[in-house]
């Protein structure tokens, strides 16, 4: 039975600019609501787009809260309402309803095929299609919910109803970079396996109780494809999906530690699919790679590549460090490639090696290794092929000043801590994984820079960029200084040129850039006969720098030569 303070006087159609409509005699204001669940429900598939349309009908609870505090909706609180084209929801009796007393909460759900008030709102049934391989399976496979995050009080605005998606969608993308072995066209099923389909929602907490069975979940095979599923943690091992393509069945088992998988996420699954002409035993490899999206959990990368089967070894790895994982960039003739999270046991790894031919070998321009310990590093290779025949050996020796590394030239090898001005040069620690860490030097300089502009704060203040070994500690330095001062680093043209060039390229200190002028003929950098100046503060007016010869400079944070620095 409904309460009396919400009374029926008239239809109910309005949009949110309306004014309400007010009794002469108490002054009582319309209760009116718009939704978003319009935007929520729309579907993009298969080229067209549909979504909860006119009449369709959501459940809402509306209670009333008197000073002892919060109710929880009841059976009598239920009102059935229907949306309309413009996003309002709206009584489906047609009648006008006002305002009581006190505050009111609101709850309420949105789920396609389920209409009226369920009897328990502790325990309301939900699940989700068993087959989805259509827009109307996927609208009646969605829920939504709202919860008030604060009492309504009597207004003239529409109150605005969040709801939020409680299930989790699936997407899948197929594609290949071998289309002339693999047609995405002849993908004939696609399932979600090891799922449970079906549980119970309480309306009142927003929380969602799983049931016991475990079933599967037909999909639409094609290359672009999506599920709904219940959130879950899917056990480590089990098959989340399996495919056929061109007859051949492939699946998806998720990690040992299992799966979760999130209420309202949106879970990419990008899935490569590569037949290699190639040696050897056929096989499949599965590697998977995660990366942030939005702010839902990773997308999914996932590969399935039928080639040959190889191991590499590395040799010459430093002493105390114990590589367990690597990604390898790899390049041929037509295309590149990347092999990630290739396990490594015993400095020995095992990869699927694609051939765009038989007999075909690969480039290896730079491997990114992880250690046992958690550290990480890089690894730059120059004309290193591979042939993959299972004797391919990878040296990791420690690099040394004037090799060629990245974009550059190292000019310092290990961990830097210090600068040792008696016989100018640099303080290191190569000991472990700092053997593999350093510092290179650009091959070319970026011309003519401001340190910076005549209207920066900086300009004739002290920024406190005074260490003459670390560039990129006067960065960061430069950073704060400018953000504190409500500027940017486009106030500051040396520092900003350098860090544009990407990660850990900076304007380098003093020190530094007057090691590598006086070594330049060994780093085999064409430096000329100019001078260059250096990140490092000297004074309010001047940062230092050097001349040709390596002699001490200074600049009245001027224009100046610049040559960029990158750590690694």
């Amino acid at each position: 039975m409904k309460k009396v303070w919400l009374r029926g006087v008239a239809c109910l159609c309005v949009l949110l600019s309306c004014t309400r409509v007010e009794s002469d005699e108490a002054g009582e204001r319309e209760i009116c609501f718009r939704g978003n669940v319009l935007e929520l429900q729309q579907v993009n598939l298969f080229g067209s787009r549909a979504g909860l349309g006119s009449g369709d009908k959501v459940q809402l609870y509306i209670v009333e809260q008197d000073e002892e505090g919060l109710k929880l909706p009841a059976s009598e609180d239920f009102y059935q309402m229907s949306s309309d084209t413009d996003g309002n929801v709206n009584f489906e009796d047609g009648e006008k309803h006002v305002y009581p007393n006190n505050p009111i909460n609101i709850y309420g759900f949105c789920c396609r095929g389920m209409e009226g008030n369920p009897v328990d709102l502790s325990n309301v049934p939900v699940r989700v299609e068993g087959e989805q391989k259509s827009e109307d399976a996927l609208l009646r496979s969605d829920f939504l919910y709202v919860k008030s995050e604060e009492r309504h009080r009597a207004t003239d605005e529409a109150i605005s109803l969040n709801f939020s998606h409680q299930f989790v969608k699936l997407q899948f993308h197929f594609r290949t970079d071998t289309p002339e072995t693999v047609d995405l066209g002849q993908i004939t099923a696609l399932e979600v396996l090891n799922v449970v389909r079906e549980g119970n929602f309480d309306v009142t907490t927003g929380e969602l109780t799983l049931g016991d069975a475990v079933e599967e979940i037909q999909a639409q095979p094609a290359n672009e494809s999506m599920v709904i599923v219940l959130p879950q943690k899917v056990k480590g091992g089990d098959v989340l999906f399996r495919f056929v393509q061109s007859g051949k069945e492939r699946s998806y088992s998720v990690p040992a530690a299992g799966m979760s998988l999130e209420k309202g996420k949106l879970y990419k699954c990008d899935i490569l699919i590569n037949q290699y002409p190639g040696a050897g035993d056929k096989d499949v490899v599965i590697s998977t790679r995660v990366e942030d999206w939005d702010e839902s959990e990773p997308p999914i990368y996932i590969a399935f590549e039928d080639g040959q089967n190889v191991v590499a070894t590395l040799t010459g790895v430093s002493n105390g460090v114990v590589v367990n994982r690597a990604d390898l960039y790899l390049s041929s003739e037509n295309k590149v490639h990347e092999k990630l999270n290739i396990p490594v046991i015993d400095n020995k790894m095992e990869f699927m090696f694609p051939r765009e031919k038989e007999g075909g070998t690969l480039q290896l321009n730079k491997a990114h290794f992880y250690t046992e310990a958690g550290d990480e590093f890089d690894y730059y290779f120059k004309d290193k092929e591979l042939l993959g025949d299972n004797l391919d050996e990878l040296s990791l020796v420690a690099p040394k000043v004037g090799d060629v590394w990245g974009d550059g030239v190292i000019f310092a090898v290990g961990e830097v801590t210090g600068y040792d001005e008696a016989s100018n040069s640099f303080v290191t620690n190569v000991g472990g994984v700092n053997a593999y860490r350093g510092r290179i030097v650009a091959n070319a300089s970026l011309g003519m820079k401001l340190w910076c502009e005549v209207k920066a704060k900086g300009k004739a203040s002290s920024i406190g960029a005074s260490s003459r070994y670390d560039g990129l500690e006067n960065l960061k330095i430069v950073e704060a200084f400018a953000c504190d001062n409500g500027e940017t680093l486009d106030l500051y043209p040396a520092f900003k040129v350098c860090k544009d060039l990407g990660e850990d390229w900076y304007f380098p200190a003093l020190n530094e850039i007057r090691w590598i002028v006086l070594h330049k003929e060994e780093l085999g950098l064409e430096m000329g006969s100019l001078s260059y100046g250096s990140s490092t503060e000297i004074s309010v007016k001047d940062n230092g720098g050097v001349t040709n010869s390596g002699s001490d400079s200074s600049f009245d944070k001027a224009m100046m030569n610049i040559w960029p620095v990158c750590a690694y």
